[in-house]
Parts: C-alpha cells; structure tokens; sequence
C-alpha cells in the first residue's frame, strides 16, 4: 500500500472547551492540491433545541503538517464562524490542534481517520490503472 497523500476521508473527534466539556463530531474531508472542503456532523449540545444533529461546511488548507479550517454551521440560529489550527502526523492519520472564536472563546480538537486506508487503496488502484493504459 501507498503513503497517503491527501485528508481525503473519514474522521472522527472531539473539541473541548476550557472548562472540559467535549463534543464528539464526524467529518468526511475531500482533499486536491492542499485545499480541502468537507462537512460535519456533531451533537446538538447549543443550538435550537428542535434539532438533534447540528451539520457544518468546512473550508480549508493543509501546508505540509500545517492544517488550518473554517468551520460554518448550516442553522441560521448561529451566527459564527470558528477556525481550526494544527498539525496533522506524518502518516496523515490524526490531526490535533484548537480552536478559535475571535472574540468569544478557544479551546481544543482532535480528530483520527475512520476510513483505516481506504482512500491510500483507491490511489494505489488508480495510479496502477493508469500505468497500463500508459
């Protein structure tokens, strides 16, 4: 199997607040050329209380180990955008760092890969079909 190359997945995590409350959360990132976009899907643990599941856009970069996202919430009840600031390991497998609120808070997240070498496979497959056509 190949070394992974981009975010492109499934993942899992948690933010935490200063106080040490977390919220768990699932993410599906979708990677080209450093960029990546991606949603989520987290607990409602704030918002209008008739929903469950609060869903979100993501919008962001990686450089290297360098990752960095916005994150905006599809419910017009909030009316924030929070950003994302960390680093991802060398296998591309967890990424760690916190979060930002400007002006109202910041806290901490992690999220681990679900998909446990799915997207290298599909690379893998594909760069040997287009070496035969080659």
């Amino acid at each position: 199997m190949s070394a992974r190359s981009s975010l492109t997945g499934s993942w899992s995590g948690a933010y935490r607040y200063p106080h040490g409350r977390e919220t768990v959360f699932n993410a599906q990132i979708d990677e080209l050329g450093g960029a990546f976009v991606g949603t989520t899907q987290e607990p409602n643990e704030f918002a209008n209380p008739m929903l469950s599941v609060l869903t979100a856009d993501i919008e962001g970069v990686r450089e290297g180990r360098s990752v960095t996202f916005t994150k905006f919430y599809h419910h017009g009840g909030i009316r924030h955008a929070i950003r994302y600031e960390g680093g991802v390991d060398d296998a591309l497998m967890r990424i760690e760092g916190r979060w930002i609120i400007p002006g109202s808070g910041s806290g901490t997240f992690f999220m681990v890969r679900d998909d446990d070498g799915a997207e290298a496979e599909a690379e893998e497959s594909a760069e040997a079909e287009a070496g035969r056509r080659a």
